[in-house]
């Protein structure tokens, strides 16, 4: 017992926050140095400025507007291998789990409420315009229009909203998503269309402020109908004079649709001497406009990392990387899913993907933190500890510049904020792109660097002058020094690596003794274990750059579980994404045609930091490891969690065809 303490004690001194150095960690420091001062957050901000001003929806003229803002920039640049890859989309063709949606483009909306003059109702107040906000017209509508009363039907996503109330012909007020109500409202009841005042993004600050108008979405594929967005003050306050029994009644027009059309994805690289090989930053270009933070932002990043890389090696501050360094510009996972499997050269060329989504919120405003983090916990790589490292550095001198006023490296930008970054660093969530990218398809590591929470998030707030310039200049150098350092390193490089890498597993360890402190025997023995093995697999994931650790490490191995012999094993047979992607669900969509019911582990909460137990338990089937075994992992990473429902979750997809056993 009192080593066990002593060693708690060592690990936690160990894994204190890191001090101030005058020297970066990995990178060299005349690199780092180089970055540090070309690195501008002022720049990626007027870049945020420009792409703010197009709604970004997948497939239309705004996001054709804002790939092409990327592709001019990049040949401004001087970028190499400039294209933009059109990908056919018209709602038939599929790439892998993805059914690819049609475009969808509105070219007018209005929303009027009426006053009655003498016999007539005539226009009063416009409370919706595309042109004004297209963030209050949902996406995915559909030409319509109403002159109709509204009649108040709560959620709108359950018959006993409807009973008692004649909506046929009317328009329907919602507080959920227009998505969920659509079949029921519309298709059934003959609603002329919906208003929602529906909410999402919940987080500390939700709710506070109910003049905010949110990001509304229609099901691409049911239900044709138009839907408005409005903000909760507006729908209480029409709540309020229903309930007096006082009729309200509006003008609605729609003017918008979906048709075949592409997804577009600009790329360019920065050629390496090995062609072969590829570092990969990625973003996502599409969003409701303004989305200045979601995710401008990051998409603006990538494009400061491509200037800031090719400026400084035209210059000769920077050598020509060893591995290709290449930029994409997709929209949000559908378009990952669909290049990944169209171009399947891009997968095996990447080593090593870099994601921002959301990397400037000045945190007074949106009270968002940046996170800085890996590969889930199937896919244990060094290069997560590349950049947590680089993160917990940045992290330590801007925190000696707060305090102090002085730092070697404030990295400061001259039209933002002095505060310390303070990012939160290391473990694995989703929500973007990078779930792609590590997907048990490609398994492909990433750093992903994000902003969260942020109270304007799919707002119609989310605005440029929301983002600090110094945040912004951290994040992109963190990105950058994380990618130029993974594109060069070498076998000469490992003994400083192993150093670092270290570092970060006494970090895993001080988390691992605090959460088996509290924990049952059994369960502190499987994180325990999971522990061990991660750190084994994280040595193996060398090889994959063409690396050697210090030391031989032994085959990762079992976790825990019954021998190969007395266990159930799957294989996947299919390799071709994840199973949800956007806008579209493979696997409820097959579930409904096979008509089987929903698992039971598709809808249990993982903890809050870690990954989510249907896409994790997808991942660790490789073949080898059993039933058992995959639920071990999941216990000691994502929570605890019945075996029976991961069986019957893998037993559920082996009915689909997507596994053998």
């Amino acid at each position: 017992m009192l080593k066990f303490v002593m060693t708690i004690g060592v690990v936690l001194l160990l894994a204190a926050p890191a001090a101030a150095s005058e020297s970066p960690p990995l990178i060299d420091e005349a690199a780092a140095a180089a970055i540090a001062a070309e690195v501008s957050g002022s720049a990626a901000k007027r870049t945020v400025q420009a792409m703010a001003q197009h709604h970004r929806m997948r497939g239309s003229r705004g996001y054709d507007a804002a790939a092409d803002l990327v592709r001019d920039k990049l040949s401004q640049y001087g970028l190499k291998e400039i294209q933009t890859i059109g990908l056919p989309a018209d709602g038939k063709i599929f790439y892998g789990t993805q059914r690819a949606r049609p475009a969808w483009n509105a070219s007018f909306a209005e929303l009027w409420e009426q006053r009655r003059a003498g016999d007539q109702w005539v226009d009063s107040e416009r409370v919706g315009s595309w042109a004004d906000q297209p963030i209050s017209l949902a996406q995915d509508s559909v030409n319509g229009t109403a002159n109709a009363e509204l009649i108040d039907v709560g959620t709108g996503s359950s018959d006993a909203d409807y009973a008692g109330k004649a909506v046929r012909g009317k328009l329907v007020l919602i507080s959920g998503q227009p998505e969920a109500a659509a079949a029921l409202a519309v298709t059934k009841y003959g609603a002329a269309g919906l208003v929602s005042w529906a909410q999402n993004q919940k987080q500390a600050w939700w709710g506070d402020d109910e003049s905010l108008i949110r990001w509304g979405h229609l099901d691409t594929w049911k239900d044709p109908t138009f839907a408005f967005m409005v903000s909760p003050a507006r729908a209480r306050a029409w709540q309020t004079r229903l309930a007096r029994g006082e009729t309200i009644r509006f003008r609605a027009a729609v003017e918008a649709g979906r048709s075949a059309g592409q997804y577009r994805i600009p790329t360019a690289v920065i050629p390496g001497r090995d062609r072969t090989k590829e570092i990969v930053y990625s973003c996502h270009l599409d969003h409701p406009s303004p989305g200045a933070n979601d995710n401008a932002s990051g998409c603006s990043g990538i494009l400061e990392v491509a200037r800031t890389f090719n400026r400084l090696i035209a210059q000769g501050r920077l050598p020509q990387p060893l591995r290709t360094i290449r930029f994409i510009w997709p929209c949000e996972i559908e378009c990952t899913i669909s290049l990944l499997n169209a171009r399947p050269e891009f997968a095996k060329r990447t080593l090593a993907t870099i994601h921002l989504d959301m990397i400037g919120g000045n945190t007074e405003v949106t009270k968002s933190n940046l996170q800085v983090e890996g590969s889930p916990p199937s896919l244990p790589s060094f290069v997560d500890d590349v950049g947590f490292a680089i993160a917990r550095w940045v992290n330590a001198e801007t925190l000696q510049y707060s305090d102090t006023g002085a730092s070697k490296w404030p990295l400061l930008d001259p039209e933002g904020e002095k505060r310390a970054l303070q990012a939160e660093v290391g473990g694995f969530s989703g929500g973007s792109d990078h779930i792609v990218w590590t997907e048990g398809s490609w398994r492909i590591p990433v750093i992903s660097i994000a902003d969260w929470p942020d109270r304007y998030i799919h707002t119609q707030r989310d605005i440029p002058e929301n983002l600090d310039a110094t945040k912004m200049k951290r994040a992109i150098f963190i990105a950058a020094a994380a990618g130029w350092y993974l594109a060069n390193v070498t076998q000469a490089d490992i003994p400083r690596l192993e150093a670092s890498r270290q570092s970060e597993i006494l970090y895993q360890r001080a988390d691992m003794y605090r959460r088996i402190a509290i924990m049952p025997a059994e369960e502190a023995a499987l994180i325990a274990n999971r522990q061990a093995w991660g750190e084994r697999a994280e040595a193996a994931s060398f090889a994959r750059f063409g690396l050697r650790p210090l030391m031989a490490m032994d085959d990762p191995g079992m976790l825990l579980g019954k021998a190969a012999d007395e266990a159930i094993i799957y294989h996947r047979l299919a390799r071709q994404g994840p199973m949800d992607g956007f806008g579209y669900s493979w696997f409820d969509d097959r579930l409904q045609r096979a008509g089987l019911p929903r698992p039971a582990l598709l809808d249990r909460a993982a903890r809050a930091d870690a990954a989510d137990f249907a896409y994790e338990a997808l991942n660790l089937v490789d073949g080898g490891r059993s039933v058992e075994e995959i639920r071990a992992h999941l216990a000691a990473t994502s929570g605890p969690v019945p075996l029976a429902e991961v069986a019957d979750f893998l037993a559920t997809l082996l009915k689909l065809g997507l596994l053998e056993r």
